[in-house]
């Protein structure tokens, strides 16, 4: 102990737990501190690992009293494969001159996009939170825009076309008019911490309305983290309470979140899927080649006579698998025009019993396969809905990188696309027909990097270092 260590009175021990003896690299660790008990200046806070080596930390979300601490957390970052050491904090009722220690940390870099609110360096990352345009396009999304592994120095959203976080149902379904709600508005972006090891930020928005009353008025709020250095990081999401059907299933409280990648025609970030243990799952959309069908039934009749559909149709071409996947829905979409609600609800009435019945109720219900790992692209409409997982992951099999996801909650089913005709991939929490799956109030962690068994992150991330503020020790009395 060295600085000003005349002024120090506590040292209080941090007990740190690793479940499952897994190996940890560069994790964060949050503590909460209550100091209730103690008289803790603001900035007398000194931290050593188990080795006594000094430690970078950060401190946030303090309730003060006057300069004195009474709750807060604390940030710092463990690199340990042990079952369970001890750090320790140093604090007392003077501010110390200099107890920091040199870290680069996280940086805010300039923006590239008109949208944009935040361009991080996380050391780890470079990435862009944008706000979005709700101009209907995928370009517009907010969520993350541009998404790159500093390793790797591959930017997985090509030409900022697409993004990662956002969510979509029960609001982006046919019986809804398809609101999208990353495209279709705008979000309010919060900073609520930012330092050099963590940074949290929220994005609060209210889901247009749509043709379902039971959507209408919803109000949500998605919270985002980052750390310095480290390979996950994650997201909550919090949306007002509903009740409607989708699918003609009830669904309460569960939302589909899609983390959509663009690499361009004849290539994909990601070439194969596989869940933890073994991938369950049934192969194939017939539910697009409905509403695809219905899409070019349209087309090629003389009902529409909008404005919107010569421009529509000159989008999607000839072959609709070789458009943007956004791009697919917007016939039935009550913010692109062309058809009008009542229209809409013309059209979808058909639809939603025929998709159910051929998924839920005929051969293909019942044809539940299994692999280790998907071969995605070479599956009927390069679609598979896997089932029942929490740990999960898309893999380059040509590059050996991965990305990683953890839910909080288990999802019963997924959506997973890995289409080489348009290079779009997606990982999406719903099932067959739209179906949204996972539970609001969820967190999701992600990770993307070479790993060497994409497992054991996955693991890290749904057990996270415990940690706990123990006994306080008088020093210098």
């Amino acid at each position: 102990m060295t600085i000003e260590s005349e002024k120090l009175k506590y040292k209080f021990q941090i007990m740190l737990n690793n479940p499952d003896h897994l190996p940890r690299k560069n994790e964060p660790v949050i503590t909460e501190l209550n100091f209730t008990d103690y008289k803790v200046h603001k900035d007398s806070l000194l931290f050593y690992d188990d080795n006594n080596n000094q430690v970078p930390f950060q401190v946030f979300d303090e309730e003060l009293d006057g300069d004195y601490i009474k709750k807060a957390s604390i940030i710092y970052l463990v690199s340990m494969d042990n079952l369970v050491t001890s750090y320790w904090l140093y604090a007392g009722e003077e501010p110390l001159k200099d107890a920091t220690t040199d870290i680069e940390g996280i940086k805010k870099l300039e923006v590239t996009q008109q949208d944009g609110f935040r361009r991080l360096d996380t050391g780890y990352y470079v990435l862009e939170l944008c706000s979005g345009t709700a101009d209907g396009t995928s370009y517009g999304k907010w969520g993350i825009r541009y998404f790159e592994a500093k390793e790797e120095k591959k930017d997985l959203i090509g030409d900022y076309s697409n993004a990662i976080g956002g969510f979509y149902g029960p609001f982006f379904t046919p019986k809804n008019g398809l609101i999208n709600p990353p495209e279709h508005t705008k979000v309010d972006c919060v900073v609520d911490v930012e330092g050099p090891l963590y940074c949290r930020y929220r994005f609060n928005g209210t889901v247009p309305d749509g043709l379902d009353d039971n959507l209408k008025g919803k109000k949500f709020s998605i919270t985002w983290e980052f750390f310095y250095n480290t390979p996950w990081f994650r997201r909550k999401y919090d949306i007002d309470d509903f009740s409607t059907t989708v699918d003609g299933i009830p669904v309460s409280n569960k939302i589909t979140v899609g983390d959509e990648f663009e690499s361009g025609k004849g290539n994909r970030v990601f070439t194969s899927f596989a869940s933890y243990g073994g991938t369950y799952y049934r192969e194939g959309d017939l539910y697009a080649n409905i509403l695809s069908d219905g899409v070019h039934q349209l087309l090629e009749s003389d009902e529409l006579n909008n404005p919107n559909v010569e421009k529509y149709k000159e989008i999607i071409g000839e072959d609709i698998n070789e458009a943007s996947w956004d791009y697919f829905w917007r016939l039935f979409s009550v913010k692109e025009g062309i058809l009008s609600p009542d229209e809409i609800k013309e059209h979808i009435s058909s639809i939603i019993p025929e998709s159910h019945k051929k998924v839920h109720m005929g051969e293909r219900n019942k044809k539940v396969l299994f692999e280790k790992a998907v071969d995605v692209n070479n599956a009927p409409e390069q679609t598979i809905f896997p089932m029942s997982a929490n740990k999960t992951a898309e893999i380059n099999d040509n590059t050996g990188y991965a990305m990683v996801w953890y839910t909080s909650k288990v999802v019963s089913r997924y959506q997973i696309v890995q289409r080489n005709d348009s290079g779009w991939v997606n990982w999406g929490t719903n099932g067959e027909n739209e179906y949204p799956e996972l539970p609001t109030g969820s967190t999701i962690y992600t990770a993307y990097g070479k790993f060497d068994n994409w497992e054991d992150q996955a693991d890290t991330m749904e057990k996270n270092i415990d940690s706990k503020q123990g006994l306080a020790e008088l020093i210098n009395e």
